[in-house]
């Protein structure tokens, strides 16, 4: 079912800039949680250790401003809430004429057994839209983390159940689904596969996959798989599984075992594959191969932050191999990440921050108050010395703007919010940038109470940073869109006082320019979202002709059921809820926008005081003179004060009368010429 939401076309206040500051509060800078290490369930276990005081420079998204277009749909719903382990990726498919296929790992039983676990699917078209939502899944067996990949004009559909099952149909949408290949206990039953296509008519299918271990120990040995199909004829040609070529993840491999469960995720565009890979115990990097999986290469994004004996960045570490003696934190990736790679071949990559430090043998304590921020970064970028890694802390020719504190402690501050944010600002932003700080109330601070959001188990998701998940898409012009969750300032969950997630989609450009700060996109400002958690989320790869595909699960609690347990029992309040997978398809009038649409009358809005008691002024910027509607709504989106004004060029300032509306959240929608602003007000 489409739901209908306001579209703010139009409101640009003035611009927060890539120079604002963000103030971070005590309680930000003492708040910590400290969690089981990532082999395990992670889970809080309430203690508290001080970490490190500093002030951060943050881009942030003014979310009372946007001139955004989407329409939203319902794809499906599932009581099954664990989407991913750690990064989420290749769940929507693409094709050029506008249609695209949705899937989630569904399950609508109601029972904690999950007897009906498989893949969710939808699909739309633009002739017929959104299909159905589904009332059963698409495999055989109970199956869970499903992947789906366009294959010309069919489409590809991978997920596990005892072992890893990839599925083939010639037709995107309809027929039957037949099994292409198992790969099941002859192979050790991999899990959490990804799938791409790439090469001519989408000939070669490539997937990766993970196998977990069990150790005499106690321990689980990973292992990252890699496995290409070729699409003939007679039907597909499987090559064998092997281990994923140039990553050595045994235990005394480059990477240490520490590359798991949905730690990778995919793209393809032409003869072009890359699989990307992190955690917040590894660097931020991808394997890429121009060949079609014949021949693959490394390609570093950010280096470790911590050094070896060599004084060289470590690919990645264990527990054992932190630093002994160092009782600082690092910041690293939190786990989630995404990748996509254009027209040109040039790959785009973005990633959430997490700092954090080993706290026992067993746990690692994070500063949720300081993981701060999402980074991009495109293969373009080329840093002092000629590579196109983010240059590890000491490396860079104005490293001595930052104090010698960080490095007189043993670890490289590769990812420091404010060295990112300088050396983003020192390429122009167009091939390295860092921003996903939402400033909702506009005062320049991040109003969260930290201690509460902890204590009440808001940080029990996979991935904890402040801003977390995002997922990035490029279209056929190069314009590239990210969609991120992120605490909301002014979304606060009644019953456990706990910050509720919003789901933010940003934009840049194909001569990048973004519009991180006038053109954010809160996929969370209408009142049907108001009482929302937004995550995960995921975008497609491919986007075309300025339209991208985004989704994102709503639901009323925190948390994740599938993380309950004794010590964490606030996660998504003990209950099995139904869980929205709203699919948004984004058409931003800031990218390919046609120079012969109407000019738009309303170049600027904003509604003040707020909150308000009597009187609430609406101010309007206006570019041409026009009539101009004005509607309010309450949050059950019933109308309850409407009335028609005449504008003028220039500003205008029409006060309307609140003082007979109840206490509560309001929505006020201005109307001219057929566009539509809509901004959230109080009355106290």
């Amino acid at each position: 079912m489409k739901k209908v939401l306001f579209m703010t076309l139009a409101m640009a206040v003035a611009m927060t800039g890539f120079a604002q500051r963000a103030v971070v509060d005590n309680a930000a800078k003492n708040a910590s949680v400290t969690t089981q290490k990532r082999s395990e369930l992670r889970q809080i276990d309430g203690s508290a250790t001080q970490g490190i005081q500093f002030s951060m420079p943050q881009n942030m998204v003014n979310a009372n401003r946007s001139l955004d277009d989407f329409d939203e749909y319902e794809a499906m719903v599932t009581n099954y809430d664990l989407q991913t382990n750690s990064a989420l990726g290749n769940r929507i498919a693409t094709w050029p004429n506008g249609c695209a296929s949705f899937v989630a790992t569904w399950d609508h039983s109601g029972n904690t057994s999950f007897p009906d676990r498989g893949t969710g699917y939808n699909h739309y078209c633009p002739e017929t839209g959104m299909g159905e939502a589904p009332e059963e899944r698409q495999e055989p067996v109970k199956s869970g983390w499903p992947s789906i990949a366009a294959c010309g004009e069919g489409e590809l559909l991978a997920s596990h159940a005892t072992g890893v099952n990839l599925y083939y149909r010639p037709m995107r949408g309809e027929g039957d689904w037949e099994l292409v290949y198992n790969w099941g206990a002859d192979y050790g039953s991999p899990t959490w596969p990804r799938v791409v296509c790439s090469g001519p008519n989408d000939m070669y299918a490539h997937l990766v996959m993970c196998k977990q271990i069990s150790m005499p120990d106690g321990s689980l040995d990973n292992h990252v798989y890699y496995v290409r199909l070729t699409r003939q004829d007679r039907g597909w040609d499987v090559s064998e599984l092997i281990d994923f070529p140039g990553i050595d993840n045994d235990a005394e491999g480059d990477y240490r075992n520490q590359l798991s469960a949905d730690d990778y995720v995919m793209a393809a565009n032409g003869d072009n594959v890359a699989v990307m890979f992190g955690a917040y115990t590894t660097e931020v990097f991808y394997m890429i191969s121009h060949d079609n999986g014949e021949t693959w290469e490394r390609q570093i994004i950010a280096p470790y932050a911590i050094a070896g004996e060599d004084g060289e960045p470590v690919h990645a570490i264990n527990f054992d191999d932190y630093p002994e003696g160092m009782t600082d934190s690092i910041v690293t990736s939190d786990n989630s990440h995404s990748i996509t790679i254009d027209d040109n071949g040039t790959v785009h990559a973005t990633f959430a921050l997490l700092r954090w430090r080993v706290s026992d043998a067993d746990h690692y304590t994070s500063w949720p108050g300081y993981s701060f921020g999402i980074v991009y970064w495109n293969s373009d970028y080329v840093n002092e010395q000629g590579g196109h890694e983010i240059l590890p802390y000491g490396r860079w020719s104005q490293d001595s703007q930052f104090p010698a504190y960080y490095a007189e402690r043993g670890f490289a501050y590769t990812l420091i919010n404010e060295r990112i944010d300088a050396m983003a600002e020192v390429d122009g932003r167009q091939h390295l940038n860092y921003f996903g700080v939402v400033d909702e109330d506009m005062d320049g601070t991040l109003n969260i109470d930290w201690s509460t959001n902890i204590n009440n188990s808001d940080w029990s998701y996979r991935s904890i940073g402040t801003s977390t998940m995002p997922s990035i898409s490029v279209d056929n012009l190069g314009d590239v869109a990210i969609i991120f969750s992120t605490l909301s300032e002014s979304r606060v969950n009644s019953t456990t006082s706990c910050n509720f997630r919003s789901a933010y989609v940003t934009l840049k450009d194909v001569d990048g320019t973004w519009y991180t700060d006038e053109y954010g996109i809160n996929l969370a400002e209408d009142f049907m979202h108001e009482l929302d958690e937004q995550y995960p989320c995921v975008a497609a790869n491919h986007g075309y002709n300025g339209q991208f595909w985004v989704m994102y699960s709503a639901d009323e609690n925190q948390g994740l059921y599938l993380d309950i347990s004794d010590s964490h029992p606030n996660s998504n309040m003990g209950v099995l809820t139904e869980n929205y997978q709203y699919a948004c398809l984004i058409r931003p009038e800031g990218l390919g926008i046609n120079e012969n649409e109407a000019i738009n009358p309303v170049t600027t809005a904003r509604v003040y005081p707020n909150p308000a008691t009597d009187m609430l002024n609406i101010e309007v910027n206006a570019s041409q003179a026009s009539e101009m509607s004005i509607n309010v709504y309450n949050i059950m989106g019933q109308n309850v004060m409407s009335q028609n004004v005449n504008i003028t060029t220039g500003m205008n300032l029409r006060p309307i009368n609140v003082s007979e509306l109840n206490s509560g959240i309001y929505f006020v929608t201005v109307k001219a010429n057929g566009f539509e602003n809509t901004m959230k007000f109080i009355v106290k």
